[in-house]
């Protein structure tokens, strides 16, 4: 991955390398509690032949005889209406103003050469989907004793089978019986750092949403945590006995309801 593009006052003088960009894939919990990857790019480094210069060893650069130097060239045309003068690039040495009669055998005269690195990133806990980490220096080298570019990785987090994330607060739902709904229990809810037992109360309804404190993501920046919300999610039983269904229509009767059971129709 290669982009922008290299910057400087004027082509004879010092020249910022490119910046490379590339992207790294990470799990929910290595966004959470942070990491270290390694990542292969590839990149071009200053030529260990020549130094940088893009010259055969014992040799230099030379001025241009077609610019003199300059890295420009003038042109005067003349016409009825008087002369005018012209300024473009020197073609021959591309601004320059030098050029190289001997070039280097290793990177044929650019100075450098391509290779392909490995790099130990430190993931920062709390990361989030998306964002961007930032190595100085780390991306191409520059012209003429310009500094390097930098390297920007963006990371990419792998979605949880059980979690998803909004800001520093994490969501998920926890399954209860409709006895445990109904009567009250002790039940187990997962969290990023295991399960924790939470006193639900008689009478919870599917859909109710409960909260623990500190028990999310503590962002990059952030001083504390971010809450776990769970949402509770009464199972019903597809299939009954014959003495859960009669329990059943006992407490049915005990409540007041009344209401016909029986198979559905069928029908074209």
């Amino acid at each position: 991955f290669g982009g922008g593009s290299r910057r400087g006052a004027t082509k004879n003088g010092p020249m910022r390398g490119r910046d490379i960009k590339t992207r790294v894939e990470i799990t929910f919990e290595e966004a959470a509690f942070g990491t270290a990857k390694e990542i292969t790019i590839n990149r071009d480094e200053t030529c260990d032949t020549c130094h940088g210069s893009g010259c055969k060893p014992g040799t230099s650069t030379e001025t241009c005889k077609v610019c003199n130097g300059s890295g420009q060239v003038k042109t005067t045309q003349n016409t009825i209406l008087g002369s005018f003068t012209s300024v473009k690039t020197c073609d021959h040495c591309a601004g320059t103003g030098k050029v190289i009669s001997n070039p280097c055998q290793t990177c044929k005269g650019r100075g450098t050469v391509r290779k392909q690195r490995t790099i130990k990133v430190k993931i920062p806990e709390g990361i989030d989907n998306g964002q961007i980490i930032s190595l100085r220096g780390e991306g191409e080298p520059g012209l003429r004793g310009g500094p390097a570019g930098d390297l920007y990785i963006t990371v990419s987090v792998k979605s949880h089978s059980i979690f998803t994330r909004k800001g520093d607060s994490i969501f998920c739902n926890v399954h209860v019986s409709f006895p445990e709904a109904a009567l009250g229990a002790i039940i187990n809810v997962p969290t990023l750092q295991g399960n924790v037992q939470y006193d639900l109360a008689e009478g919870t309804q599917t859909g109710s949403i409960f909260t623990l404190k500190g028990k999310g993501i503590k962002g990059v920046n952030a001083r504390n945590a971010g809450d776990l919300y769970f949402t509770v999610v009464v199972d019903v039983p597809k299939k009954l006995n014959k003495e859960q269904r009669e329990i059943l229509m006992n407490f049915a009767e005990a409540s007041g309801e009344k209401f016909e059971t029986g198979k559905r129709k069928k029908f074209f």
